[in-house]
């Protein structure tokens, strides 16, 4: 049956083209006319026998079978053609396990960031567990992406995150001609409801790092102070090693492949964040930072401090105290590596501590004070924090050379 479209050029129409199927080489068969009569004139001789009888007798059953089906739905069977030639794929219809291959192989070609990559392959190798690693991607329906996500037991922003994921991975197969339509466009997204973000007190963040030091963990020292006062990812720190770190000019350096949004950083080092570095440091400057097990090893030095500790707390830390010190908000955001707005930062962090606490939170120093007689080796060293107004000193297991200024474990 012929079809009329109007064409357009600048929003004017110029004419119209009559859409007469396609010929028996499957190419597609179209004319064009200015005056709408004329395409009108054509539709109605192309109606008269659009196909030859011989073809529709041989196709009646399936012909019937599709009008049968297209009732429940009251669509008309040129509309479903219509729709089949916008949005059919060109390319095949690979498995879903197959394009997971193909995107994630472009993705690091393309040089995403180590982390996207384990991010996105744990997103959707589940989804591939769900649906069966030798689904056919055209086959996925809208109904099954939203039963997989919204079926999960997890969060809002997880579930957000999830459909964010998936999407990309069928935007991609859009583009490379693998799927007509993405069955994640139309998908109600999760409602966030914006919660105040949990931070650390200063007092607690203190307990934090003095545990540390009194069991001798430094690496795992290092990496809190990174994030606590330098503003990096607990992630991107577990990759660092001691070589990013330059002391003499107080940056901490965040290559790109090391980074979450891969790029680049140099994030300032405060002078109370190099107090503590200086008493760690590891003077072959070559070894990382902490060890493969960095998060075993994280979560066990947080429940020993037995503080109010909640996911992400010490970074949310670090840019509330920031901010409520009085640190422009560009460097802020600038030092997270964050991709959101300003206007989101500032809104959601500032007014979530004083100005006060924000120069205790920078104002946290290790001070070295020394007990019982002798030199070197044979004293003892005490870590308080002034303004912390406890009044206990607590007795580290290791101790202080005054030459070096390193300790001696």
């Amino acid at each position: 049956m012929g079809q009329i479209s109007t064409q357009k050029r600048n929003g004017i129409v110029v004419g119209y083209s009559v859409y007469l199927g396609v010929d028996a080489d499957g190419r597609k068969q179209r004319r064009f006319f200015k005056q709408f009569p004329d395409a009108e004139k054509c539709v109605r001789s192309h109606n008269k026998n659009p196909l030859a009888v011989g073809e529709l007798l041989d196709r009646k059953t399936e012909i019937l079978y599709c009008l049968e089906r297209l009732r429940e739905v009251d669509v008309p069977l040129v509309e479903v053609v219509d729709f089949y030639f916008r949005h059919r794929a060109t390319k095949g219809n690979p498995t879903l396990e197959e394009l997971v291959t193909l995107f994630l192989n472009e993705k690091k070609r393309v040089g995403r960031s180590q982390h996207y990559e384990q991010t996105m392959h744990y997103a959707l190798d589940n989804f591939v567990v769900y649906v069966g690693s030798d689904k056919r991607v055209g086959d996925i329906t809208r109904q099954q992406v939203t039963d997989y996500v919204y079926n999960k037991n997890v969060g809002d922003v997880t579930k957000k995150n999830i459909l964010t994921h998936l999407s990309v991975l069928f935007n991609y197969a859009i583009k490379e001609e693998l799927l007509g339509i993405n069955p994640v466009k139309k998908i109600t997204r999760p409602t966030i409801k914006f919660h105040q973000p949990h931070v650390l007190t200063p007092a607690d963040f203190e307990k934090l790092l003095q545990r540390c030091v009194e069991f001798g963990w430094h690496d795992r020292l290092a990496v809190f102070v990174l994030v606590g006062f330098c503003g990096i990812r607990t992630e991107e720190a577990s990759r660092l090693s001691w070589s990013h770190l330059h002391f003499d000019k107080a940056i901490v350096e965040l290559p790109a492949e090391f980074a979450k949004k891969a790029r680049f950083r140099n994030n300032p080092i405060p002078l109370n964040a190099m107090a503590w570095l200086r008493f760690i440091e590891d003077k072959r400057r070559t070894g990382p930072v902490i060890g493969p097990k960095w998060k075993r090893m994280l979560e066990a030095a947080v429940g020993s401090a037995r503080i109010n500790y909640r996911q992400n707390c010490i970074r949310h830390s670090f840019c509330s105290y920031a901010i409520a010190a009085g640190w422009p908000l560009a460097d802020v955001i600038a030092y997270m590596g964050h991709g959101g707005s300003s206007a989101m930062i500032y809104s959601h962090y500032r007014n979530v501590v004083s100005a006060e606490d924000g120069k205790r939170w920078f104002a946290i120093v290790p001070e070295v004070q020394t007990t019982g007689p002798g030199h070197g080796r044979g004293r003892v060293t005490r870590i308080v924090v002034p303004w912390s107004g406890r009044g206990q000193d607590r007795v580290p297991t290791a101790n202080f050379d005054r030459w070096s200024s390193t300790y001696l474990v």
